[in-house]
């Protein structure tokens, strides 16, 4: 599980006028500062260091010297103190006894600098099984100068209002897309690609209603075209699964799901646009492809600029259409969302993250947190309807 990249993508006030970061030219690390125990990372975490090599002097100028390296605080790890909630709960109905499990979970976060933006990447180890991974963006967004308000401007929004010589401020209206390599072994290497879609089914009969079903298939082999893309007007699942190891409770292949969470937003550029080729992975949310030695990475930092033939593409890994039944997979998720500006967004943003997860899927016979040590206690006493209608 890594990070491969993150995009950034501005409007402008013209179209010459738009442009994109591919943060990873920044080295989402180099120009980044030590994390801070209290603020960063809880007191008491165990933090993780990297080496930083270049250096930025107080005339403005910089220096890139790996002998001259130094140590910093890239990353910290802790467990989570179960503030989160419980991971189950339940109330008998009979005697109103509690019981369930705190939320407990090892947490790995890292923060790279990339100039205006902080990255905060965060993944959650839960007691289940189950991976969260979460990016939350901090910092400021660019902002730009408008001197003359015909009408409202539809690049952006109007963060700070001046009729004067020093003009509107206008933060950019832009996005973020962050892409995560996960390699999922399941039981070994010879793993498939399932999709699970939900559907509504229509009445079979004038007596009948419809209702809802489920249906499971198998994606055979890569394919450029086929964009997996989380939507409320869609719904389903996605899961890695071992074909020959199947679970032994329910005889279903034992597994895990990507699931995306919270802004689940897509870039929305023409296959056309400049910007379009050296960021395909910004089209979906998954795509799921043979693993390679030499695709390593989502994006290449020489395909910063517009470039109509990128050396590491989502798209190009897709191309040759090679099979999925029965190989090593690979899966390229991005998560993203589209920032519009507000006043609250000055002087500096409050922190908003997007998030993925995989859970596991018929991999356990049972919730495997079940079997660990409960918490929680409810009345001891039976508490009768008058009671409880008062």
């Amino acid at each position: 599980l890594s990070m491969s990249d993150c995009h950034a993508y501005y409007s402008g006030p013209i179209p010459e006028k738009q442009y994109h970061f591919s943060d990873k030219a920044y080295s989402m690390a180099q120009i980044s500062g030590d994390m801070v125990e209290g603020l960063d990372c809880p007191v008491g975490a165990s933090f993780l260091q990297s080496a930083m090599w270049i250096q930025f002097f107080g005339n403005g100028t910089s220096r890139s010297d790996p002998s001259q390296a130094r140590g910093f605080k890239l990353a910290c790890v802790f467990e989570s103190n179960g503030y989160e909630g419980s991971s189950w709960r339940h109330t008998q109905l009979l005697n109103r006894q509690v019981s369930g499990r705190p939320k407990r979970m090892l947490v790995i976060r890292a923060i790279g600098t990339v100039g205006n933006y902080d990255y905060i990447t965060e993944v959650f180890l839960g007691e289940d099984g189950g991976i969260q991974v979460r990016e939350a963006f901090a910092g400021y967004p660019e902002i730009d100068r408008l001197y003359e308000v015909s009408r409202p401007p539809n690049w952006g929004s109007i963060v700070h209002a001046d009729s004067g010589p020093r003009g509107h401020l206008v933060q950019n209206l832009h996005s973020h897309y962050c892409a995560f390599k996960v390699d999922l072994d399941i039981l070994g290497t010879a793993n498939e690609f399932q999709v699970t879609k939900l559907r509504y089914q229509n009445a079979t009969s004038p007596r009948s209603v419809g209702q809802k079903v489920q249906e499971t298939q198998r994606i055979v082999k890569e394919d450029p075209n086929m964009e997996f893309v989380a939507t409320a007007q869609a719904p389903g699942i996605w899961h890695i699964v071992n074909a020959k190891a199947q679970n032994r409770r329910n005889g279903a292949p034992r597994g895990y799901a990507v699931v995306v969470g919270s802004a689940p937003s897509v870039n929305r550029y023409s296959k056309s646009h400049p910007y379009a080729a050296s960021a395909t992975f910004a089209r979906r949310h998954l795509a799921v492809a043979k693993r390679k030695e030499q695709e390593s990475a989502a994006t290449s930092v020489t395909d910063f600029y517009p470039v109509a033939e990128p050396l590491l593409s989502v798209d190009r890994f897709l191309s040759d259409r090679e099979s999925l039944i029965g190989e090593d997979l690979v899966c390229w998720v991005s998560i993203g969302k589209e920032h519009v500006a507000r006043a609250e967004d000055q002087p500096l943003i409050s922190n908003f993250a997007v998030d993925f997860s995989l859970l596991p899927w018929n991999y356990h016979e049972q919730n495997p947190e079940m079997v660990l040590a409960m918490a929680g206690k409810g009345p001891e006493t039976w508490i009768s309807a008058t009671e409880l209608r008062r």
